[in-house]
Formats: C-alpha cells, structure tokens, sequence
C-alpha cells in the first residue's frame, strides 16, 4: 500500500492538503462523463482536484485524471496529457463546487512526525489546519484549528489502535472522515 495523493485547496494564498470531509457536492468526474483510472500506486482513486476558494466560492481549478483515451472537455476545457506521468490535466478551470459541508485542510510539516506509509494523511499530521464550511459552494466559516489539533496530537498513533484488525486499520487510513483525520471531533 502507498500513501496517496490528496485533493488540494489553494486558501489566503496558500495550498492546503484536504485531510478529511463531512458533506456532500465535491467535484465528481461522473457528473461531467468522466471514468478515473488509477493514476498509480499513489492516486488510486484516479483524480486529484485542484480546489481553490475564490470570493468565498469554491471552485476547481485544476484536475489531474487517470484515463486510458483522452477525456471529455470539462466547461469547454480540454484535458493535456501528461507524457510523464500518463494522466490528463486540465488547466484553467473555474468550476463552481456546490459543496455543503466542512473540509480539514492541512499544510506543513511536524517535528517527530510518525511515518505513515499508506492511505491519506490525517489533519494531526499537519503543522497548519483549518476548517472550512460551506453552503452551497459559499464559505460561510473558517476556523484555524491548528492549536487545537497539536493538543491531541501526542495522543495520536500511526498504526491500528488496540484491538482493531490490520484489514480495518488499512481501510481507515484510505477514509477521509473526520474520525480517522481528528479523531473526537466528527
């Protein structure tokens, strides 16, 4: 197993890894007659969104997409290959996310971090998190939980927890729920 890849969202000027999500709308390729094909070992959901918030709306900006043939247009957009990586890209995008609900969102490195070697990294193993919720695609909160996830951050481990099977800690660490990402929080 290999840890994967995540969606991005570009915040006040930064980029920030989506380390977990409660709601519903996130981009769907299906909606838009698009099939993701595992990129590789690291993006096995076949895609990486390139979010970015933008007068308070989110939108995708960018999107990486594993696909044997050459994609649909996305808004007008047609899709580059990427000769190195085999994906497709689309560039230059501003589709309107009608997200409800919050993303974690995480940036920067922790001294001492554990090594997680699979799945996707959990808000607590990064140095900067914010909550973000929306209604429809319209930002309505952001909270720098930063300080609050370094506080359980000691209490954090990068393996199963007491009791629980290989199988169902591997499936966890492939969620992008908040109980996995910050645990106590849902």
């Amino acid at each position: 197993m290999t840890a994967q890849m995540p969606d991005e969202v570009f915040f006040e000027g930064e980029q920030f890894a989506v380390a977990a999500v409660d709601g519903t709308g996130l981009f769907d390729p299906r909606e838009h007659d698009l099939e993701p094909q595992a990129l590789h070992t690291a993006c096995y959901r076949g895609r990486i969104c390139h979010y970015a918030v933008v007068d308070r709306r989110l939108v995708l900006r960018e999107l990486e997409l594993g696909s044997e043939n050459e994609p649909a247009r996305i808004d007008g957009v047609r899709a580059r290959r990427d000769e190195e990586f085999g994906s497709w890209h689309y560039q230059g995008l501003a589709v309107p996310v009608a997200f409800t609900g919050r993303l974690l969102i995480g940036s920067g490195g922790i001294d001492d971090r554990p090594h997680l070697n699979m799945g996707f990294r959990p808000a607590w193993m990064f140095a900067e998190v914010h909550e973000l919720t929306f209604r429809a695609g319209e930002l309505v909160a952001a909270d720098d939980c930063s300080a609050a996830i370094a506080e359980i951050r000691p209490d954090m481990i990068a393996k199963p927890a007491e009791g629980e099977s290989t199988e169902d800690w591997i499936h966890r660490t492939f969620s992008l729920t908040y109980e996995y990402s910050w645990p106590g929080r849902g």
